[in-house]
């Protein structure tokens, strides 16, 4: 991926940085063949190996994790920064190739208003989809943003099929013991509760694990923290 509004290439620190995608089970969306992304008419682009995003425009057709076809939609980009004017810190010759994710003002809880902007020595560039781009280049299949850090974001990556949908509607359930499929943050998620709970703080800060949760069938499923 190119920022040609950088000055010269923007370099590979934190692509691989704040995400970690080594566990191998493929019922929580980690590793998997990627065999088909990038095939013609298929509007899928192939970012590294096991990283896979669809073209400007497209998403996913299925929900299938092994599912490499992208159909046009006109659902909003999930990282695109919108009016957003920036950070509000200095870019200067010293803060050259700087990345900063700014939340969403309004809803500064939630990764997916955030937007990473870099500095280029003169000014700061919105890095539109680069949170993405990081997750998909460690193998998970998506991005719910980011959040600030102090020498540089926190990229938070998901697993599951990661469309958008509505916590107050969808059906949470636990499948396997400690993974659960929720909405997490509007994005729909297959991960364990130990991740969200520990390495995301999707339910707050301060935890060190958790487990998935469903004493009655008949009511959703949650992700019990400690």
């Amino acid at each position: 991926m190119r920022f040609t509004s950088l000055h010269g290439a923007l370099l590979a620190v934190a692509l691989l940085a704040g995400c970690g995608g080594d566990d191998d089970d493929d019922d929580a969306g980690v590793g998997g063949n990627r065999e088909g992304c990038g095939d013609p008419g298929s509007h899928s682009v192939e970012l590294a190996a096991y990283s896979c995003q669809c073209e400007p425009g497209y998403s996913w057709c299925s929900d299938a994790l092994d599912d490499f076809n992208c159909c046009a939609t006109d659902e909003p980009d999930h990282d695109t920064g919108g009016d957003d004017p920036g950070p509000s810190e200095t870019c200067d010759a010293d803060s050259l190739e700087r990345l900063v994710c700014v939340s969403d003002p309004e809803d500064p809880e939630h990764p997916g208003g955030s937007t990473i902007w870099a500095c280029n020595g003169e000014r700061w560039v919105l890095a539109a989809n680069y949170s993405t781009f990081v997750c998909l280049a460690e193998s998970f299949p998506f991005a719910y943003g980011c959040a600030p850090g102090l020498d540089q974001p926190q990229f938070l990556c998901g697993f599951g099929p990661g469309t958008s949908c509505d916590p107050a509607q969808y059906p949470s359930v636990c499948t396997k013991e400690d993974i659960i499929d929720a909405c997490v943050w509007g994005r729909r998620t297959v991960d364990r509760c130990a991740r969200l709970c520990a390495e995301l703080d999707a339910f707050g800060a301060g935890h060190t694990g958790g487990a998935c949760a469903q004493p009655d069938p008949d009511a959703p499923a949650t992700c019990v923290c400690d």
